[in-house]
């Protein structure tokens, strides 16, 4: 309760100091700025025992060491531009970076966060769901938290929460959109669509076989509401004739699925 409200504190004091202006955030040698209330975590979270909190800076942490400038990443499951903007930040103006986010309340905040730092022009946003099949889709969401998902598992609590919203929105398969769009094979891609991943590479057979690098992030917990496994995950690792493993090193695949995030490459 206290934690609560010292949030909430903060929140409100951080409005009142930044405005429209945007809160300041250093990212590497990179000075970037987000709505307030939609800022990435801290790259000092990266030994975090919060899970969730680890899991995200070390993701960003690996973008920092290896995105180029000139190079090409998507953004599956954008939310608020937390990542987006880092991106488009690493690429430079020679590069370009697509950002799926189907959540119409997270949209505009992504867009938003784009505009602060001057980024339109370099980032893409579409507002389409990637799976393995092309049409509409129902999402579930929660007025634009970062837990959208193409299956109400994926937003975990419980069955009969009653802020749960339901609407369909488009879903492409990776493979169709490249074709389609003209675009050549990405250097990067971060999955992060909230149990759907397996799905996701399934449709993204061709894109696998490329020299791509996926973080994509697993909710275990989810999988059973789309239908998929570890197994199933292992299968389109090995077809594809790559590798996987978990960005924790204290993380091992043989352990079996936990949530975190892990690289394919």
């Amino acid at each position: 309760m206290i934690s609560s409200l010292r949030s909430r504190t903060a929140l409100v004091t951080k409005k009142l100091l930044y405005g429209t202006r945007g809160e300041p955030f250093s990212f590497g040698d990179f000075r970037l700025r987000y709505v307030v209330g939609t800022r990435p975590v801290r790259l000092k979270y990266a030994t975090s025992t919060d899970v969730v909190s680890r899991n995200d800076a070390k993701q960003a942490q690996f973008f920092l060491d290896n995105v180029r400038v000139g190079q090409v990443v998507l953004d599956i499951g954008g939310h608020y531009g937390e990542y987006a903007v880092l991106f488009a930040a690493l690429v430079g103006s020679t590069g370009r970076v697509i950002s799926f986010e189907p959540d119409i309340d997270a949209r505009p905040l992504l867009r938003a966060n784009l505009a602060l730092n001057g980024f339109t022009d370099r980032v893409i946003v579409e507002d389409c769901a990637v799976s393995d099949t092309v049409g509409p889709q129902l999402l579930f969401a929660r007025q634009g938290n970062s837990k959208s998902s193409l299956a109400r598992a994926g937003l975990g609590g419980s069955p009969a929460d009653d802020d749960v919203q339901k609407y369909e929105v488009p879903v492409v398969r990776l493979d169709e959109y490249v074709r389609r769009t003209q675009l050549q094979y990405p250097d990067f891609i971060k999955l992060d669509v909230e149990g759907a991943e397996i799905n996701a590479l399934r449709g993204a057979g061709d894109v696998l076989r490329s020299k791509v690098v996926i973080v994509c992030e697993l909710h275990p917990y989810a999988w059973r509401g789309f239908g998929t496994s570890f197994g199933d995950l292992l299968r389109v690792v090995e077809d594809s004739g790559r590798s996987i493993s978990y960005l924790d090193n204290a993380e091992q695949i043989d352990q079996g699925p936990k949530y975190g995030a892990v690289v394919i490459s």
